[in-house]
Protein backbone atom coordinates (compact mmCIF):
# COMPACT_ATOMS: atom_id res chain seq x y z
CA UNK A 1 0.00 0.00 0.00
CA UNK A 2 1.08 3.51 -0.71
CA UNK A 3 0.09 5.98 2.40
CA UNK A 4 0.86 9.64 2.17
CA UNK A 5 0.66 11.74 5.02
CA UNK A 6 0.57 15.86 4.54
CA UNK A 7 -0.09 18.92 6.71
CA UNK A 8 -2.26 21.35 5.55
CA UNK A 9 -2.59 24.84 7.25
CA UNK A 10 -6.31 26.36 6.75
CA UNK A 11 -7.23 30.24 7.66
CA UNK A 12 -10.55 31.47 8.34
CA UNK A 13 -11.36 34.15 5.80
CA UNK A 14 -15.22 34.79 6.66
CA UNK A 15 -17.76 33.79 9.43
CA UNK A 16 -17.94 30.19 7.58
CA UNK A 17 -15.49 30.42 5.27
CA UNK A 18 -11.53 28.55 5.03
CA UNK A 19 -9.08 29.25 2.81
CA UNK A 20 -6.31 26.67 2.30
CA UNK A 21 -3.21 28.42 3.31
CA UNK A 22 -0.46 25.70 2.17
CA UNK A 23 0.40 22.06 2.79
CA UNK A 24 3.84 20.27 4.04
CA UNK A 25 5.17 17.37 4.55
CA UNK A 26 7.36 18.26 7.41
CA UNK A 27 4.63 18.71 10.72
CA UNK A 28 7.35 20.84 12.34
CA UNK A 29 7.23 23.45 9.52
CA UNK A 30 3.86 23.42 8.65
CA UNK A 31 3.18 24.35 12.70
CA UNK A 32 5.84 26.86 12.48
CA UNK A 33 3.77 28.53 9.45
CA UNK A 34 0.67 27.91 11.58
CA UNK A 35 1.67 29.66 14.63
CA UNK A 36 2.85 32.90 12.36
CA UNK A 37 -0.37 34.23 11.64
CA UNK A 38 -2.89 35.98 14.04
CA UNK A 39 -6.20 34.84 12.07
CA UNK A 40 -7.68 32.00 13.21
CA UNK A 41 -6.28 29.18 11.81
CA UNK A 42 -6.39 25.27 11.89
CA UNK A 43 -3.89 22.78 11.44
CA UNK A 44 -5.12 19.34 9.77
CA UNK A 45 -3.04 15.57 9.12
CA UNK A 46 -4.33 14.74 5.88
CA UNK A 47 -3.69 11.13 4.90
CA UNK A 48 -4.00 9.12 1.71
CA UNK A 49 -3.44 5.83 0.22
CA UNK A 50 -3.51 5.27 -3.55
CA UNK A 51 -4.23 8.94 -3.86
CA UNK A 52 -7.54 8.24 -2.59
CA UNK A 53 -8.14 10.68 0.31
CA UNK A 54 -8.47 7.89 3.56
CA UNK A 55 -8.67 10.70 6.57
CA UNK A 56 -8.34 14.17 7.67
CA UNK A 57 -7.48 14.83 11.60
CA UNK A 58 -7.58 18.14 13.24
CA UNK A 59 -4.25 18.15 15.24
CA UNK A 60 -4.61 22.09 16.25
CA UNK A 61 -6.61 25.77 16.36
CA UNK A 62 -5.10 28.62 17.29
CA UNK A 63 -5.50 32.23 16.88
CA UNK A 64 -9.24 32.85 18.54
CA UNK A 65 -10.23 33.06 21.80
CA UNK A 66 -14.06 30.83 22.27
CA UNK A 67 -16.76 33.39 23.35
CA UNK A 68 -18.00 34.21 26.86
CA UNK A 69 -21.06 34.62 28.34
CA UNK A 70 -21.49 37.60 29.98
CA UNK A 71 -23.65 37.95 33.53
Amino acid sequence: MIRQEQYEIWVQSGSNKWDMLGCFEDLTLAAIMARNHSARTRLICVTFEHGKLISQDLLTEMGFEPQRMSA
